[in-house]
């Protein structure tokens, strides 16, 4: 019996984590859009003064995203706008602007342009600090948060329930520029959930802190799309309430090693259902639980089966053994002779060889399922060789070492978490590049969202682009500018890849710079011992096709100054606390560091990143390049 619960805590378990990371990367789309949409307001891409200019923006964001169903912006004058989508496939904008329109929010409806059609759908009073995507954003003091889930204001008939990622956007000076917000609603999160299979007849669904139904994953769900939020407890479905309830006594609960919560209920009279909880444990998420609920059938099954023919087996063999003990042990050992010749050949190299299920069924199954391991293995072997092909290829398309120039010192670093990534570093022909034919460097670098084989063929496509777009000659900014709509034409939605490109004087005292949605270089000034980032940029390139990049001009600094790019896989390195180690450590040891190379500077920061995770594998793709004047 107690074999038994181990074997179901582990499965349930294995269930419950799988639910938790796959719900942690639905939401990990409106926390980087809101990231994403806070960094172009901070660095000047997009101007809060007039929120109405930003609908184009935020319908294209809306489009090419799924599971996201409204994107908002508020202004220090509570000017408020978001974009959401409609029941019919649609889009409208909604605005309110502070001292209009007697205090009301007008809706209108938008074409695919993101332009303002027909008449206003309608009004209704609103007042942006009582909404809880406002109280959400300046909850606490890191200024970001997950609103409560709510009724949206909405001239809808039905009223949707939903939730968002908050974040309060400020200067460097601290003066408050906007509050941003992505929302999706509850039943968009409960189609998703329905797309998870957890067993032939499990149900799952997701708690906030107060004990609310989030989320169900049952198919077609009418609860999903209820105007009122619900008590999990008093939910319509029998299961969701009944486990919901069961888990708030303690009583009847239990918490195994790996923290997960354990109960177990009948439901229909006698059928035993597994009940097992965990926290999303999200140091960015909110604060939701996930709840799986699995008839004791659907475990046990397999179990079952093997245990009734262990049995009788058992039976058969005793009774065979008693006639002819002799006679048994030969019909035993001659198959197990035969399937071990052959687990011998495969042993050797040869995975063509094949079992054969000599002395019985049970021997027939075995045979089977080690030639099913074996074609496995076959397979793995093969998709480990393409990984590797692709890891060469991958890395032959990254620069075999650095310029060697009069004036600058130079240094270049890539790991990727897997075999391929997403991250991108190149030092082009700056030749045909517009007043560049005079010696002057270019380098690039980028950073594709994910990592592993998908990430990689956009970086591919990325890099031949540029090369291909660079001989045609001109700015830095159109030569991005062409780029990005060769991405966005070819980047699945979801996808994007930031990217930064400077041209550094031959003399190395300045360069010009152009960014998409990356981190700006990181600058340290010797003689003044100042660092700074120089602002600027557009978005990320592979979202919209129609985009214009600027270029910008920054000087390098004296001698001994020191100037830093690289992707974010450096600044959110994480350690077991999930502390993340940032840009302020970064300058430290930036400061530390001074006075060695460029190869030194570099080696000492990838070493501490290594410190910091206390591993050598990094979670994300982690490229940098540190140049130095000489």
């Amino acid at each position: 019996e107690r074999t038994n619960l181990d074997l179901l805590d582990r499965i349930t378990d294995q269930t419950t984590e799988r639910m938790r990371l796959a719900i942690a990367d639905n939401l990990n789309s409106p926390n980087r859009l809101a990231e994403l949409n806070a960094r172009l307001i901070q660095n000047g891409t997009h101007d809060p003064t007039d929120v109405t200019k930003l609908i184009p923006e935020y319908l294209a964001i809306l489009q090419s995203f799924d599971d996201i169903s409204a994107v908002l912006i508020c202004n220090p004058n509570l000017d408020t706008m978001w974009v959401e989508k409609t029941a019919n496939s649609g889009a409208r904008v909604a605005i309110y602007q502070s001292g209009k329109n007697d205090g009301k929010c007008i809706e209108w409806n938008l074409n695919a342009k993101g332009e303002i059609i027909g008449e206003p759908i309608g009004s209704y009073p609103y007042d942006p600090q009582q909404r809880p995507w406002y109280i959400a954003a300046f909850k606490d003091k890191s200024e970001r948060g997950w609103s409560t889930l709510y009724k949206w204001a909405t001239t809808e008939e039905h009223i949707p329930i939903g939730t968002g990622r908050a974040m309060v956007v400020r200067d460097t000076a601290g003066e408050l520029l906007a509050v941003v917000d992505i929302g999706f609603t509850v039943a968009e999160l409960s189609h998703y959930l329905d797309g998870i299979e957890v067993s032939p007849n499990g149900t799952v669904f997701i708690l906030d802190e107060s004990g609310q139904l989030v989320a169900t994953g049952i198919k077609d769900d009418p609860e999903a799309m209820k105007e009122t939020i619900t008590q999990a407890t008093e939910s319509m479905h029998p299961i969701v309430a009944h486990a919901a309830e069961v888990l708030q006594d303690s009583s009847l609960t239990r918490v195994d090693e790996a923290g997960f919560t354990h109960a177990a209920m009948t439901e229909h009279g006698d059928e035993q259902y597994m009940i097992v909880s965990s926290p999303l444990n999200l140091d960015w998420g909110p604060p939701w639980s996930i709840v799986i609920a699995i008839p004791e059938a659907d475990l046990l099954a397999g179990v079952r089966e093997v245990q009734a023919r262990i049995f009788m087996w058992g039976i058969v063999v005793l009774v065979a053994a008693a006639l002819g003990g002799l006679l048994l042990a030969v019909a035993i050992v001659r198959p197990i002779i035969g399937l071990r010749k052959s687990a011998t050949a495969i042993s050797n190299g040869d995975l063509n060889a094949t079992f054969e299920g000599r002395g019985g069924r049970e021997f027939a199954q075995l045979a089977e399922d080690l030639d099913a391991m074996c074609r496995g293995l076959a397979e793995r072997l093969d998709l480990r060789n393409s990984l590797a092909v692709a890891m060469d290829v991958q890395q032959h398309l990254l620069p075999k070492g650095v310029p060697t120039l009069e004036h600058l010192d130079i240094a270049a670093f890539s790991t990727y978490c897997d075999e391929t990534g997403g991250d991108y570093y190149d030092f082009p022909d700056a030749a045909e590049v517009s007043e560049a034919n005079d010696g002057s460097l270019l380098v690039a670098i980028g950073d594709v969202t994910g990592h592993g084989i998908a990430a990689a063929l956009i970086m591919a496509s990325a890099r031949a682009a540029l090369r291909t777009r660079l001989r045609q000659g001109g700015l830095l900014g159109p030569i991005l500018g062409d780029v990005n709509e060769v991405l966005a034409a070819d980047t699945p939605d979801g996808r994007f890849m930031t990217f930064l490109a400077l041209l550094i004087a031959p003399n190395g005292t300045s360069f010009r710079w152009t960014s998409a949605g990356h981190d700006p270089p990181l600058l340290y000034n010797a003689e003044q011992d100042t660092f700074h980032e120089p602002s600027g940029g557009g978005i990320p390139l592979g979202i919209l096709a129609d985009q214009e990049y600027e270029e910008y001009d920054c000087e390098l600094g004296p001698r001994k100054s020191i100037l830093v790019i690289g992707t974010d896989g450096i600044w959110e390195t994480a350690n077991p606390d999930k502390e993340l180690y940032g840009k302020e450590r970064l300058r430290d040891l930036i400061h530390r560091h001074r006075e060695d190379t460029a190869d030194q500077i570099g080696t000492a920061i990838i070493e501490e990143l290594n410190a910091f995770r206390q591993s050598d594998r990094p979670l994300d793709d982690v490229t940098l390049i540190v140049i130095k004047r000489k």
